[in-house]
């Protein structure tokens, strides 16, 4: 049998444009995610709609903290904040609901695919 190189595999990634139309443009390569992360923002998914029902801040922020800890999860080596994500990209809440779908989408193609 041959010897399987876990550094020959293709890592599967998905560009993510962030503050279009702004100077602060910018394409990252979304890497795969770890357990814990993929974790994390299940739990966020379960939680959405008592979020934006809620209108709690605190509530509200833990979620632009998963969404950045999902972006800082790329290929490039940019590290994301929920502040920035809100002040510097215009990232509103409604963006985050429609981006975790998506990403849901980019993790079950990554898992379909063959290397």
């Amino acid at each position: 049998m041959q010897t399987f190189d876990f550094n020959a595999l293709n890592q599967p990634t998905w560009p993510v444009k962030l503050g279009g139309g702004t100077p602060d443009e910018i394409v990252v390569n979304l890497a795969y995610p770890t357990t814990e992360l993929v974790e994390r923002l299940m739990a966020l998914s379960t939680n959405m709609g008592d979020i934006a029902a809620s209108k709690d801040g605190r509530m509200i922020r833990g979620a632009f903290e998963v969404i950045a800890e999902v972006l800082s999860c790329n290929m490039d080596g940019y590290t994301f904040t929920a502040e920035e994500l809100r002040d510097k990209y215009k990232m509103s809440f409604y963006a985050l609901t429609v981006f975790q779908a998506q990403y849901y989408e980019f993790i079950a193609q990554a898992n379909n695919a063959k290397n």
